[in-house]
């Protein structure tokens, strides 16, 4: 995919250039698509468009998951110069954060909606058209899920944009739009094909698919639509990605990561990740910000050394307390230590929390150089195999109790303990829980194997606990925190049910008659 995006840059300029208000637009194009999608080339050149947006430094490049889903009860914004944005729960329709996720979903949407209106017409090998086909299907699913995770109800748009006169779209229900989500979800996994024909985690193969389905389920089976119907469908896609029998967990947990510091591809355990890489001083330009804004602090000045770390996403004392004795995840998931410019580390002292960053993605791992200040190489995890197998932990509990559930959930503590996942263990296994102590024991792993890769906020809205868990949190800082983290209390204490969904952008309501704004806005 690395490949596909470099060689496609003028396309994506050419015949998918995003706007600030997308749905009002026609594509800026100097090619026009009748003289365009003429040929495979051209076709892999406009699919790059539609997946380039998931690498962006502003979505799952980046901002998504460090910014987005900075203020949980596992994590808080470490930076005090502003207390204003999304993390800080004090914005509003203008902001800019809330505004350009809107609008580069929308993008990708609109690139998806042109290939599919016009790959028809392309000669080339039909099986590789039809995987295409399927690709672009998945990934337009996938933004209007995302959409509806955070704006709820919105415009459903599935036609390529064809007059700035046609900018008045209604909203369509959540609950549509997961219907369509689940419908081009289910058609793509016929059309892609196998990751062990791809051998790649940047391309959307069947378990991709199916692991997003099961995303998809569980998110549908919860607040605010509670349609727990989903949860047989979520056990049920879910575990036909484990009897696949082509995913394993990495046996070692920080190797993910370095993995992905290093552009190493485990399709096993790494189902889905971005395509980030290289360091955003050649001409692709598709670097991304792990490491480096969520990376263990560090003032490096030497861009031979090691890379410059913001520490921008900071532990809470309640996750780095919910790792149990001789659990190995939480040393490497939150930071022991700080380096200087010299990249010389200096610990944490063992009673010191808050000062304490995610620690998943270490820039001292990256092989590029010279190394940039502000990217990274750093490819980032959309959908490993731990969460699928949490995933199907959580559905079989809620369908048929924990009986068969325990495992799937052992399997990850395990390896979380360093022992083998296929063999029971005394210290790491769970045992003896009712339905009601399973869906506790399945809320704190996900937060445990998860941390910091910006799931905790939706899968808290979904469980029905977000504002209660903030109020809690804002209460644990105002209580444990030093007079220098008091101000982590402050996102915590701003958190009302108005933020359960992001507001509809102010320009998008400014030129669309037909929408209405979400309720507190």
């Amino acid at each position: 995919m690395k490949k596909l995006i470099s060689i496609s840059c003028i396309a994506l300029l050419t015949i998918a250039a995003g706007c600030s208000k997308f749905l009002d637009k026609k594509p800026i194009s100097t090619v026009s698509p009748n003289n365009y999608y003429n040929s495979e080339s051209e076709v892999n050149s406009a699919l790059a468009g539609v997946y380039a947006i998931c690498g962006m430094e502003f979505m799952w490049g980046g901002r998504i998951p460090i910014r987005h889903n900075a203020s949980t009860d596992e994590s808080f914004y470490s930076v005090t110069n502003q207390l204003v944005g999304v993390w800080w729960f004090n914005y509003d329709a203008s902001d800019p954060v809330v505004t350009e996720m809107w609008t580069y979903l929308y993008t990708g949407i609109e690139r998806a909606n042109m290939l599919l209106a016009n790959i028809e017409k392309t000669q080339m090998d039909e099986a590789k058209k039809t995987a295409i086909v399927g690709e672009t299907k998945f990934l337009r699913a996938w933004y209007y899920f995302t959409l509806v995770q955070y704006y709820g109800g919105v415009p459903l748009k599935t036609e390529p944009s064809s007059s700035v006169n046609n900018v008045d779209i209604t909203r369509t229900p959540a609950a549509d739009i997961y219907a369509f989500v689940e419908k081009e979800m289910k058609e793509a996994e016929g059309m892609v094909r196998e990751v062990t024909d791809i051998n790649t985690t940047e391309r959307i193969s069947k378990s991709t698919v199916r692991s997003a389905l099961a995303r998809v389920y569980l998110q549908w089976a919860g607040e605010p639509l509670k349609n727990t119907a989903k949860y047989q469908d979520a056990r049920d896609i879910a575990l036909k990605v484990v009897q696949s029998g082509v995913h394993e967990l990495n046996p070692d947990y920080k190797q993910i990561y370095i993995n992905e510091c290093q552009d190493i591809n485990d399709w096993k355990e790494c189902i889905w990740e971005t395509g980030n890489w290289g360091n955003n001083s050649d001409a692709n330009r598709i670097g991304g910000r792990h490491g480096n804004e969520n990376g263990v602090r560090c003032t490096s000045n030497n861009d031979q050394v090691i890379g410059y770390a913001y520490g921008f996403n900071s532990t809470t004392y309640k996750l780095y307390h919910l790792y149990e004795a001789g659990d190995l995840r939480r040393d490497w998931a939150i930071s022991t230590y700080t380096l200087n410019s010299s990249g010389v580390k200096a610990n944490i002292g063992a009673t010191s929390i808050y000062n304490r960053n995610c620690a998943k993605w270490r820039r001292e791992y990256e092989l590029l150089r010279p190394l940039n200040k502000n990217y990274t190489p750093t490819n980032f995890p959309i959908i490993r195999y731990a969460d699928v197998l949490l995933m199907l932990a959580e559905a079989e509990n809620e369908v048929n109790g924990p009986a068969a559930a325990l495992e799937y959930i052992n399997m990850v503590r395990r390896r979380g303990y360093g022992k083998p996942v296929n063999v029971p263990d005394a210290e790491a296994d769970l045992a003896g829980l009712d339905q009601l102590g399973f869906r506790q024991a399945i809320q704190d792993e996900r937060s445990r194997e998860l941390c910091f890769e910006g799931l905790r906020k939706m899968d808290l809205i979904r469980w029905g606990i977000y504002l209660t868990a903030m109020r809690d949190q804002a209460i644990e800082i105002k209580a444990r925190a030093s007079a220098t983290y008091q101000y982590a209390a402050l996102a915590a204490d701003r958190v009302a049910e108005r933020h359960l969904l992001y507001p509809i952008p102010a320009i998008e309501m400014s030129l669309n008659k037909l929408i209405q704004q979400n309720p507190g806005w």
